[in-house]
């Protein structure tokens, strides 16, 4: 079987090596280095930074370009892994901007015929002048006094803690009332406390009326000026060359990850998932289907991090019986004398729905109850969890006991 995927992200990536071993793979990329977004651009760069305050708390001292090089090494670090990767599995790379005509994939001037096609391109920015997005900051020399940013989103969220790291001046704007009103209102209130509490200053319940390189206008006509402007959303589909395929903003799929074109599947952010590991995750599935597998593209209980320390995450949904867990119980908090944290937990019809942690470690807090969500874990079978003592992760057994007790 020969199968052409068109984009080398995540989703395209996973795909081509779960494919690998049974059939004949071309992958295409219109950019010089692989992994897309997320390593190009989005979670390495970023996320490269991000540990390196993480470790040392604060790095006021510490001159901007120093974290821009650590970037930089990383992203080039790992795309030559991916491609060094691929070779060893023979997967054909190409590099070329890859459209889908009358169902056949054309690469520059070459046509390549192909038994499926996975479309896994991605999303890109549609620039605004000279104002800068979060992904900018990697490949820019500039330094920063004072920068404004536009979006309380994950991104936004990541950029203002950074920057106020550094001893910057962070102002942050955002329409909502409260930031990330969306996943739940303990974790929105806490997190909102937290930044202003850092010293962020924050704008919120506001919405933009002008935007320019350094300086914003809200709609009460006050004017916001610094070094630099930063927007952290606004990603749009990477539709071009595909608009044969049945989309509306993204490619419509089924639960298979099937396009309504047959043996065209497609995958990653242009199916309107924003994350890398969902990426990864659709890229596997889709792969197995066109092996002729029957896999489902399970969308309940995928972990979702903002990078910030202490860090924040969530999983499903907080609307039903919920408790939440005060961190400074646990021991684990006491000996590393950490400040306030909470763990969140529903359940509902006895099974575990949702979380939301903002904690250190909340990531492999959160992940794990992903499991018990993905799973159908019955709540009264949770008792059987045995975690560390003492760690972050007791955060959870402790939580699921007062829920228990509640039946």
């Amino acid at each position: 079987m020969k199968v052409v995927i068109i984009g080398a992200g995540p989703a395209g990536v996973y795909s081509a090596l779960t494919l690998s071993k049974h059939a004949k793979v071309t992958l295409i990329e219109k950019e010089e280095k692989l992994g897309g977004t997320c390593v190009l651009y989005g979670c390495i760069p970023t996320k490269s930074i991000l540990s390196q305050l993480i470790i040392s708390r604060q790095a006021s001292n510490m001159n901007l370009n120093t974290f821009r090089e650590y970037a930089l090494a990383s992203i080039d670090t790992i795309s030559k892994s991916l491609e060094q990767l691929l070779n060893s599995h023979g997967i054909e790379v190409i590099h070329a901007n890859g459209v889908l005509r009358s169902s056949m994939v054309h690469a520059s001037n070459t046509s390549l015929m192909a038994d499926k096609v996975l479309v896994s391109t991605g999303t890109r920015r549609e620039r605004l002048g000279k104002v800068k997005f979060t992904e900018d900051l990697a490949y820019t020399n500039e330094n920063y006094n004072k920068v404004v940013i536009i979006g309380g989103d994950a991104g936004g969220i990541e950029l203002a803690w950074m920057m106020k790291k550094l001893d910057k001046e962070v102002h942050l704007i955002d329409k909502n009332n409260l930031l990330l009103q969306n996943i739940d209102n303990t974790l929105s209130e806490v997190v909102t406390n937290f930044l202003s509490h850092i010293g962020i200053k924050l704008y919120l319940g506001k919405k933009v009326s002008k935007i320019d390189e350094t300086s914003v206008i809200l709609e009460d006509n006050q004017t916001i000026s610094g070094d630099a402007v930063f927007v952290t959303f606004g990603r749009k589909p990477n539709i071009e060359g595909f608009e044969e395929i049945p989309h509306e903003k993204y490619i419509y799929v089924d639960e298979y990850l099937r396009t309504q074109i047959p043996n065209i599947y497609a995958a990653g952010d242009i199916i309107g998932t924003f994350t890398a590991h969902e990426a990864i995750y659709g890229g596997i599935i889709a792969a197995k289907n066109m092996l002729g597998e029957k896999r489902e593209f399970l969308v309940e209980g995928i972990p979702k991090v903002i990078y910030i320390y202490p860090q924040i995450a969530y999983v499903g949904t907080t609307i039903g019986n919920c408790i939440t867990f005060n961190t400074l119980n646990l021991t684990r908090t006491v000996v590393e004398r950490e400040g306030e944290g909470f763990l969140k937990i529903c359940e509902r019809d006895n099974r575990v729905i949702g979380g939301v942690a903002f904690m250190p470690y909340a990531e492999d807090v959160i992940s794990l109850i992903s499991v018990l969500i993905r799973y159908q874990i019955n709540l009264k079978d949770t008792i059987d969890l045995v975690m560390p003592h003492p760690s972050y992760l007791e955060a959870i057994t402790e939580a699921l006991n007062i829920l228990q007790s509640k039946e």
